[in-house]
């Protein structure tokens, strides 16, 4: 991810101020990122699911489902765990609080009110984090692809030409063989 691409942000946050002056701080010092917005957990995910965002932010006192069982829920989803999580909250910022977040999760915390220099630097190096764990995933994807391809030749040579093995210890001695 370049610093001058277009960032997808998944706000969730039940306060209708708290996503205004969120999405007008984002604005103004990211204008090219792309803000969603969701009042609640189950909303927020099924966005996350929809949208496939590059960074989520979330607050952790929400009405209904909290912020620690939303970030608990997309971390669980294959489609969604490396989507990286920024809980950003004003009420919950003890140790406590701070400690749990990371282990339902999520991948950073801000406090409010928000220091717009240190936002940005979050929400770009969560983009970053996205675009390195999408990179690896399809990497590894291929190098199974790879990995069954040769397997399969290996087993149609061994289906068709007779081979002998034999089995040696470390001073080369023939323990035992076997022909296919």
């Amino acid at each position: 991810m370049e610093l001058n691409d277009a960032i997808t942000l998944l706000a969730i946050d039940d306060k209708p101020d708290n996503l205004t002056t969120l999405s007008a701080v984002v604005k103004d010092v990211l204008p090219r990122t792309v803000i969603l917005t969701a009042a609640n957990g189950p909303a927020g995910i099924e966005l996350a699911v929809a949208e496939d965002p590059d960074v989520i932010l979330l607050d952790i006192v929400l009405s209904g489902m909290d912020g620690f069982e939303v970030c608990r829920r997309l971390k669980a989803d294959k489609r969604l765990n490396d989507i990286p999580v920024v809980f950003l909250t004003a009420l919950r910022t003890d140790v406590t609080s701070r400690v749990k977040a990371m282990e339902v999760g999520a991948d950073g915390f801000l406090t409010k009110p928000l220091e717009p220099a240190e936002l940005t630097a979050q929400i770009r190096t969560m983009a970053r984090v996205k675009a390195a764990n999408r990179l690896q995933r399809s990497e590894r994807k291929m190098a199974e692809k790879v990995l069954r391809e040769s397997e399969a030749l290996l087993n149609k040579i061994f289906d068709v030409l007779p081979i002998g093995l034999w089995f040696t210890d470390k001073n080369a001695a023939i323990l035992g063989e076997m022909c296919l």
